[in-house]
């Protein structure tokens, strides 16, 4: 079901009555790619605020009566969105979705559980520091579309964000956010969809009109020349390695023989970039290739994590890859393994009815028509090898961002001793800044 809800809201339900669970919730069509740069990680913290006081309900009572109603209530955020959900029985619905609905609409924004929000996030940089996987990522998001680009933000903000986070923000971001045209209700599970109806208007029809949102964001600026950015860390054995540069949108006309190309290119276990990279001389347990999508440009990405005393190679030899798939493109072969690959895998995208709804919400939040999502398969299986390659020829293996988590000073000898810092950008920086 897809039907319209109060104030210019959405509601979709996902009905399967084999077991006496439904998942509840309701998605923002606000994300942190949406806060303003001085301010990045708001959309993270005051979703989070929101559930830590609402309707006169301490943090410690609301979560008291989701317990009580074997209920847990999950809260994310990323760039085009934020989400809030919940999973309970049957029979406890429409006392999860009163609950769900006052954290949404009468949050209290406690002062108090501001400062210990701002505190664990504090901590939770401290620990994603540890993680080079999280490490190279931010700084790839950063190096890639600048610091002022809502893909360029951190989602979680930064050491000099963080003291801006305040009650007052929070409650000035709710004030824009949650209103009828940013909402999407949706349920997945044993609900009917007229039951889904009422209980959406019996607890959120008073949601404020008014409002535009789910804008495309901004065209990003499209650098040349290569880019090595080493995050320093100390004491590293293994290089997390990231490559990328802005793809094309999903409105664009070569984005999906540029997706089909890029499968066969690094996407699955038996892709040419596996086989090259791991089978052939195993240089890491695995490596891949992707092309993201969102409300904007998102990017074309390939990762890999070799030992440190085998960067240097793995690293030229990516470049060589890279080159040699945008010079050369496909074979036939490799394009009908990969179409089958896809086609037949997208089954598994769709095998729940929670699974369906995460791609109905995906594609609500990045702007897709109606029938976009179904019609992949289709769309894959047209896509010609001349349309793959003339892609994979649109690519730009020369004006890449490399991001590689390391130790610097082991690392950066050896790739001048290759000869892959020559005409390339270089930029050491520390693994803990912003």
């Amino acid at each position: 079901m897809d039907a319209d809800g109060p104030s210019g809201s959405r509601l979709l339900v996902e009905e399967a009555h084999d077991l006496p669970l439904v998942r509840l919730g309701v998605t923002l069509r606000t994300g942190g790619g949406d806060d303003p740069p001085e301010l990045d990680g708001l959309a993270n913290f005051a979703t989070e605020l929101m559930a830590r006081g609402a309707g006169g309900k301490t943090r410690a009572r609301i979560d008291e009566a989701l317990d009580a109603l074997g209920a847990h209530l999950s809260i994310s955020t990323n760039y085009d969105g934020s989400h809030f959900e919940v999973t309970a029985l049957r029979d406890r619905v429409d006392e999860v979705m009163a609950l769900v609905c006052s954290v949404l609409l009468s949050p209290d924004f406690p002062a108090d559980e501001a400062d210990k929000l701002r505190r664990e996030i504090e901590s939770q940089l401290d620990e994603l520091r540890e993680d080079d996987g999280s490490v190279a990522r931010r700084f790839m998001a950063r190096r890639l579309y600048g610091a002022k680009h809502p893909y360029g933000l951190t989602l979680t903000g930064t050491s000099a964000s963080l003291p801006r986070l305040t009650v007052q923000t929070a409650r000035a971001w709710h004030e824009r956010a949650v209103r009828g045209p940013g909402l999407v209700f949706h349920f997945a599970g044993d609900i009917a969809a007229d039951e889904a109806q009422a209980l959406v208007g019996k607890y959120a029809g008073r949601v404020p009109a008014g409002g535009t949102f789910g804008q495309p964001y901004p065209t990003p600026r499209i650098r040349t020349g290569t880019r090595f950015s080493l995050a320093d860390k100390p004491e590293r054995t293994q290089s997390q390695i990231l490559y990328a540069h802005v793809a094309p949108s999903w409105r664009d006309p070569m984005f999906d023989p540029l997706q089909v190309g890029v499968h066969a290119f690094g996407g699955t276990f038996t892709s040419r970039l596996m086989d090259e990279v791991r089978v052939k001389r195993g240089l890491s347990y695995g490596t891949s290739a992707r092309v993201g999508y969102g409300r904007g440009q998102r990017s074309l990405t390939m990762t890999v994590a070799p030992s440190l005393e085998q960067t240097a190679e793995t690293v030229a030899l990516m470049r060589g890859l890279y080159r040699s798939l945008a010079q050369n493109g496909l074979t036939q072969a490799e394009l009908d393994f990969a179409k089958v690959n896809l086609r037949e895998s997208f089954a598994f995208n769709l095998a729940t009815p929670e699974d369906r709804l995460d791609v109905r919400i995906t594609s609500d939040l990045v702007g897709q028509p109606e029938g976009y999502v179904a019609s992949f398969p289709q769309r894959v299986a047209a896509v010609t090898l001349e349309q793959v390659n003339a892609a994979l020829a649109s690519l730009r293996p020369d004006d890449l961002e490399i991001v590689i988590v390391t130790t610097a000073e082991e690392l950066r000898p050896r790739l001048e001793a290759a000869g892959l810092l020559k005409d390339a950008e270089v930029e050491v920086v520390a693994y803990d800044e912003d």
